[in-house]
């Protein structure tokens, strides 16, 4: 990837007239591109054949980078001790990931979920640049989010195609509210075609000005107004956008005994790439 700049939290390295740079001499380069998987295998006794029976992450995804001051901005290539601390607050915090864009052409539509630690680099006795470690809270990086809402009747259905390269599901952000002029609460029954154990999402004792947000990946449930009896009419199976290697069509279903309701899908597929 070729980049001089990335926005981390809202802030541009450029903003703190800044550049990613290198200060060892140019040459060819292996990184990290969200694929380093540790397999499982073992020989049977008589055998010179490796069997595999397992293969999974073992670490998230980390790279290293330098960053140093861009020539044109400023007569001098040094970094006071006051610059040092502004990037360093801005960079290394302890308060969690935060989203990392590199902003390249490549890499217009990518993100990683980012934290950072910080070397300076001195050279003579001066701060030249800060080397920076990236750790990020996954073994890969995500593409842009994206959100898809359809209004659906009793019966009706909808298409996602999963673009994710990482096979396995993803739990996307969820919002439901009812559509209709009834009063009367009903019911909620989504299924997934991609979903073989048949677990699909269920809301009981649904009324007309719910609006239920289902956050899957923390498998939170939560609605406005707030109500205290959701964990009773609520089946805890969050719905799931998954992928194969054989099929990546989910076709999500709304039963015919359910409420009309519209639903919103956000989420980021997955992809496998480095910096």
């Amino acid at each position: 990837m070729y980049a001089t700049d990335f926005e981390y939290d809202g802030l541009a390295l450029s903003d703190f007239g800044m550049m990613i740079g290198s200060f060892s001499s140019p040459g060819v380069e292996t990184v990290n591109s969200g694929a380093s998987i540790n397999f499982q295998t073992f020989r049977p006794a008589g055998s010179e054949r490796f069997r595999f029976y397992g293969g999974k992450y073992e670490e998230s995804f980390t790279a290293v980078f330098q960053i140093c001051k861009c020539p044109w901005t400023t007569d001098s290539p040094y970094l006071s001790p006051v610059e040092v601390s502004a990037l360093q607050r801005w960079l290394c915090r302890k308060d969690g990931y935060h989203r990392l864009h590199f902003v390249s052409k490549e890499h217009a539509d990518i993100y990683w979920n980012a934290v950072f630690s910080s070397r300076q680099i001195n050279v003579s006795g001066r701060t030249a640049g800060l080397e920076l470690t990236l750790y990020t809270d996954a073994p890969y990086a995500y593409r842009k989010e994206q959100t898809n809402t359809w209004i659906l009747s009793p019966g009706g259905s909808f298409f996602i195609y999963d673009t994710s390269d990482e096979e396995g599901y993803i739990y996307p952000f969820v919002t439901i509210q009812w559509q209709g002029s009834q009063s009367n609460s009903g019911k909620i029954k989504l299924s997934n075609s991609m979903d073989h154990e048949d677990f699909p999402l269920l809301l009981q004792g649904f009324s007309a000005n719910d609006i239920i947000t289902l956050d899957g990946a923390s498998k939170i449930i939560t609605s406005s107004p707030k109500r205290t009896d959701l964990h009773a009419h609520f089946g805890f199976h969050f719905p799931r956008i998954i992928n194969t290697l054989e099929c990546r069509e989910n076709v999500f279903t709304l039963s015919a005994d359910s409420v009309p309701c519209k639903i919103s899908f956000t989420y980021s597929p997955i992809i496998k790439t480095g910096i």
